[in-house]
């Protein structure tokens, strides 16, 4: 019998602040697509971190973070935890840490931010969820890996009965 709460949680290389799973085994190693998973469940299992609405805006233009969502649209579960609420989405540059006074030079607007938020969510089918901030998000990550890790687990386990 399967302890399905027993599972290694898999955290990107490059993630320089990583959340704390305490209550997990933790390996640290390169990952494809995210920044965090599951051992064994790597090629299904993406969540992807973003801190800041500005590190959202920084990185929309960029070919790599383009990229990088196409990655995780491959992945039967991918999301996104913003580690901010949607208001900052919607009054952005307003509330963010960019200084006021280059506020005005913001070629990035709250629509265009919008736009590729619901793109990521439609077209690439990446759940994206506002969590407001990183505890919560930290909260959300525990709560997604351990069910995704139940289902998958449950699943083989049947398989493995019918056979």
């Amino acid at each position: 019998m399967n302890n399905y709460n027993e599972f290694t949680i898999i955290i990107d290389t490059r993630e320089q602040q990583p959340w704390d799973f305490p209550e997990h085994t933790v390996a640290h190693k390169k990952l494809d697509a995210g920044d965090y998973s599951i051992e064994g469940l790597e090629n299904i299992l993406a969540i992807e971190r973003k801190k800041s609405v500005n590190e959202i805006a920084n990185n929309i233009v960029e070919s790599r973070f383009k990229d990088a969502i196409l990655r995780l649209s491959q992945h039967k579960y991918s999301f996104l935890l913003l580690e901010f609420d949607i208001e900052n989405v919607l009054n952005y540059p307003i509330g963010s840490n960019l200084p006021k006074r280059l506020w005005d030079k913001v070629k990035i607007t709250p629509a265009f931010l919008m736009k590729h938020i619901v793109d990521w969510q439609i077209v690439h089918n990446i759940k994206v969820i506002f969590c407001g901030s990183s505890s919560n998000a930290e909260k959300v990550a525990q709560y997604l890996l351990t069910k995704i890790h139940y289902i998958e687990i449950v699943k083989k386990d049947k398989n493995n009965e019918t056979k």
